[in-house]
């Protein structure tokens, strides 16, 4: 830790800290956003927080978090107020109030759809680990939301994902369509 940070840095940090750490928000990537506060400090508070360790195992992946047609109504959601409630361009920079925001209203909003363990179902994000790389995913190009002029709404895209780079909700209505069409012989 640098001599030069202000006392009001490391409070912000703290508190900055204190709110992505409630949310088991994994340290690492809390870190790499708060330079005034070390790892292994940050691995203590998430302790205090929730008296057991922070989840050990692989990151996630933006391509990896869509895993079915479904569950990009969640994520297009999630992405359209993040969007909406960012002040930066979320394309160039995260902004964390904005994240905080969006997962709190998400969360409230699907609380009783979201498992808090594996597996997850079709709402996603399923915890703010996750919301939180699909905000890192949209600033580097990863993940982002197009229009559609077929049915009017913004979709989301992940790169280099199982998905193809469609609306996956015309995708979803035209698989609905043709699975009840009755046989013409």
């Amino acid at each position: 830790m640098s001599a030069w940070y202000t006392y009001e840095d490391r409070l912000r940090d703290h508190y900055l800290a204190y709110q992505l750490l409630k949310r088991k928000l994994r340290p690492t990537f809390v870190k790499a956003h708060i330079k005034t506060i070390s790892q292994h400090e940050l691995k203590a508070m998430y302790y205090a927080i929730h008296f057991h360790g922070p989840s050990n195992g692989q990151l996630p992946l933006a391509k990896t978090i869509p895993a079915s047609r479904e569950s990009f109504l969640y994520l297009t959601l999630f992405l359209s107020i993040y969007q909406i409630t960012c002040k930066v361009n979320p394309q160039s920079r995260m902004d964390v109030p904005a994240i905080l925001f969006t997962w709190d209203y998400f969360h409230r909003s699907y609380e009783h759809l979201i498992p808090e363990e594996r597996p997850y179902g079709k709402v996603r994000p399923a915890n703010f680990n996750e919301a939180w790389v699909l905000a890192q995913g949209m600033r580097e190009g990863q993940v982002a939301l197009k229009y559609c002029p077929r049915c009017r709404h913004n979709f989301a895209v992940f790169y280099e994902s199982k998905f193809r780079p469609v609306c996956q909700f015309c995708e979803l209505a035209d698989a609905n369509v043709n699975s009840f069409r009755p046989n013409s012989s």
